[in-house]
């Protein structure tokens, strides 16, 4: 995951989805990140035409197609930025959706769980705090 601030300037991360009482969005900008929200794929489409991002977090609501869709029309957009789909940790290991996302990774597209996305945000965070300090 890429740092939030590069070179002084804070990144921007386009946060994709359902995010539910905005437990996510508050971590990203913690962590020192500038988030925008699109609520579906084609405003995240829009977004990604007119905006500069560092990130993608695309929050997935558990359909492989609007998933993969979104995923290879964001890369059309642009072929280079880190996109991570956010996946439900209960779904099981044998879930037929999960099942193809693993079996099939698109590059440049990381597949992460929530609180797995956290901790790395935290220790973003905390890398910063302590470079910050120095």
């Amino acid at each position: 995951m890429p740092n939030a601030t590069a070179f002084g300037a804070r990144q921007k991360v386009l946060l994709v989805g359902n995010d539910q009482k905005n437990l996510l969005e508050r971590r990203l900008r913690t962590a020192g990140w500038e988030v925008v929200r699109a609520n579906d794929h084609e405003s995240a489409l829009h977004h990604a035409r007119h905006e500069p991002f560092n990130l993608i977090v695309l929050v997935s609501a558990g359909s492989l197609i609007n998933v993969t869709e979104a995923i290879f029309n964001l890369r059309d957009v642009n072929e280079s930025i880190e996109i991570i789909v956010l996946i439900d940790r209960r779904l099981k290991p044998g879930n037929r959706f999960l099942r193809q996302l693993l079996q099939y990774p698109i590059e440049g597209t990381r597949i992460v769980t929530r609180r797995q996305l956290q901790q790395q945000l935290h220790a973003a965070a905390s890398s910063v705090s302590r470079n910050r300090a120095i």
